[in-house]
């Protein structure tokens, strides 16, 4: 696959850029301007940013004091659920 002409953040490389990312068994093979490969699937990311996994970890369950809102299980299972 080939993620074409997105903007590449990467904190950890301090990469700021438009490029394109070529993934191949799911792990990034190529990060630069990249053509095309015959019968390569392609995704535009004009506009688009691209960046590594993102977490938030600011959150708010509501154990003590509001646990008919959520609790530390609801809570758990909802932020598996959401990835």
């Amino acid at each position: 696959m080939l993620i074409k002409n997105g903007f590449l953040i990467n904190p950890k490389t301090r990469t700021e850029e438009k490029c394109d990312i070529r993934i191949e068994d799911g792990l990034v093979k190529e990060i630069g301007k990249l053509s095309i490969t015959d019968g390569e699937d392609v995704i535009d990311a004009e506009g688009l940013i691209v960046a590594p996994g993102l977490i938030d970890t600011h959150i708010h369950f509501r154990d003590p004091g509001f646990t008919h809102k959520e609790d530390l299980h609801t809570g758990s299972l909802s932020a598996a659920r959401g990835g």
